[in-house]
């Protein structure tokens, strides 16, 4: 069995917190942010009905997925959010049915449709190998936002990733044909979605440094000044955004729930307002900066922490959701001299249990690969906020407690922690000691 190794004051800190048998929570600590609207870490209301389990999951997984075993079906309806591709469950030749397979294994999971945001794979419209009754709304969309590629400095074709084209957004027409396309598939199947999951909005346009066979920068207004170097661009790309998930709203309804990716909701609340949940991804790399991300996200006199995040959405949904979600793995030797293979996820979920967010694990170093927590635990519903003292933070549960020392808040071992269940420890990380 491997030692639980921790400094001496730390030894101090933890006797006094699991001083008895099971989990004993210290005195709670009244802290109060009215700026925020809401102690750190309280729950808003659940307008959802039913307990929330804790951890609360998400899965994200970007891949056309066969639901033909019913193990599958069960396995991805473990999830409080599941996010899959709208062409994947609206093809005509797979999945039929599935949607509502998901929801009987499990009735408050919300299906999310992954959505381009701004751009349209070259795939769906290539002809004549294409058969576009398999694949309807790639199909359409394809055909719909041709006419709304966009261009380069140098005049070619820009690309959003290689074999997926960038469109402009910018235009009204272009988000008008991505809308029309989504109102066409959203009834017209069996699989009918929660919501949509835009990829993604950020303060400035994201695409990769280099796409292979581009020349040129990208420039959506044509006027020869490449997008990051054009403030009056990235406004009007900011604005189209907004516009785009308000007229997604106005088209589709306003129960249908909208779920952004990218830096933009994380760090603009104005924005963040329009949405009823976001993803972190790579947490808490994404919106956060400066080497010790992860304290600014768990520091409630952060304007942009968690908990201030967490305000900031709409409810009217059963909202706000915010996935923290981290694919990377780190490897170090233990002080048993063991070369341990870590996984990100485990401390985005620990931050997860302590604001009330969900975490999404990945079986690789693959986004789209969904994947699960290799130590499962359910600690029930939370029993009140966070205790807050200096760098320790923990919250109580009804079968548990979630305790964390802040280290060095940066990207890799941002601090120790430990969680109590009913029956004792469950997982615990203390560098380089670890259990289980």
């Amino acid at each position: 069995m491997m030692r639980l190794f921790f400094p001496f004051l730390l030894v101090i800190v933890m006797g006094l917190l699991f001083s008895t048998v099971g989990c004993t929570p210290p005195e709670e600590t009244s802290l109060v942010y009215p700026e925020y609207g809401s102690p750190p870490g309280e729950d808003p209301p659940d307008s959802r009905g039913g307990s929330l389990a804790s951890p609360r999951m998400a899965i994200v997984d970007y891949r056309t997925i066969d639901f033909s075993d019913p193990e599958t079906v069960t396995d991805y309806a473990r999830a409080e959010i599941l996010v899959t591709p709208a062409s994947s469950l609206w093809r005509s030749d797979m999945n039929l049915g599935v949607a509502s397979a998901l929801k009987a294994e499990n009735p408050d999971i919300k299906i999310i449709g992954y959505v381009n945001a701004h751009g349209s794979w070259l795939r769906w419209g290539d002809e004549p190998d294409r058969d576009p009754e398999a694949d309807p709304y790639g199909w359409d969309f394809y055909q719909a936002t041709k006419p709304y590629w966009s261009y380069t400095t140098e005049g070619d074709t820009m690309m959003a990733w290689k074999g997926q084209v960038l469109l402009n957004i910018l235009n009204e027409d272009c988000r008008a044909a991505m809308v029309g396309a989504l109102v066409d598939h959203w009834y017209a199947h069996d699989n009918v979605f929660d919501g949509i999951f835009w990829d993604h909005f950020n303060q400035v346009l994201w695409v990769p440094s280099s796409v292979p066979g581009v020349n040129g920068e990208m420039d959506l207004d044509g006027n020869g000044i490449p997008h990051r170097e054009d403030p009056d661009e990235i406004l009007a790309y900011r604005l189209a955004s907004e516009a785009l998930i308000q007229e997604a709203r106005a088209a589709l309804g306003n129960d249908v729930i909208q779920f952004v990716n990218g830096d933009r909701a994380a760090k603009d609340s104005t924005f963040a307002t329009l949405v009823d949940g976001m993803m972190y991804e790579h947490f808490p790399q994404v919106g956060y900066r400066g080497g010790e991300e992860m304290r600014q996200a768990l520091d409630p006199a952060n304007p942009n922490s968690l908990f201030a995040a967490r305000t900031w959405p709409r409810t009217e949904n059963g909202g706000p959701w915010l996935i923290l979600t981290n694919k990377y793995r780190t490897s170090f030797v233990d002080d048993n001299g063991n070369n341990i293979e870590y996984r990100n996820a485990e401390f985005s979920r620990v931050a997860a249990l302590l604001t009330g967010t969900l975490v999404s694990y990945h079986c690789d170093e693959q986004l789209t690969h969904y994947g699960w927590p290799e130590v499962e635990f359910d600690l029930g519903e939370p029993l009140g906020g966070v205790s807050i003292d200096g760098d320790q933070i923990s919250r109580e549960f009804q079968h548990g407690m979630v305790w964390l020392n802040m280290t060095n808040g940066g990207d890799t071992f941002p601090f120790d922690f430990r969680i109590e269940g009913d029956e004792g420890l469950l997982q615990s990380f203390a560098y380089p000691s670890h259990f289980p």
